[in-house]
């Protein structure tokens, strides 16, 4: 097999992840970070965090937002797979 050939496979074969991390002190903070995604993406809350949603749209809508919270937002090709994590700041 070529050489080039073969680092063209390798490197499709590797998985990429893109992920992005924000911090999120104040609601308006969170707001913000949130422009440009779509309403019903997903989104997944650690353990032990005092906010409850199920979709972007969703955060959006809260009234009161925890300080030290970091936005870990993944967004795939296919949207299904597209993710916000809401995390305590590390």
């Amino acid at each position: 097999m070529p050489k080039c050939l073969r680092s063209c496979i390798l490197q499709r074969s590797v998985k990429r992840t893109d992920l992005v991390r924000y911090a999120a002190n104040k609601i308006e903070d969170m707001q913000k970070l949130l422009i440009g995604y779509r309403d019903n993406m997903r989104v997944e809350v650690e353990h032990g965090i005092p906010v409850t949603a199920k979709t972007v749209s969703d955060l959006r809508a809260l009234s009161t937002w925890p300080d030290g919270l970091v936005l870990s937002i993944h967004v795939d090709l296919d949207p299904r797979l597209s993710v916000v994590r809401v995390e305590l700041a590390s």
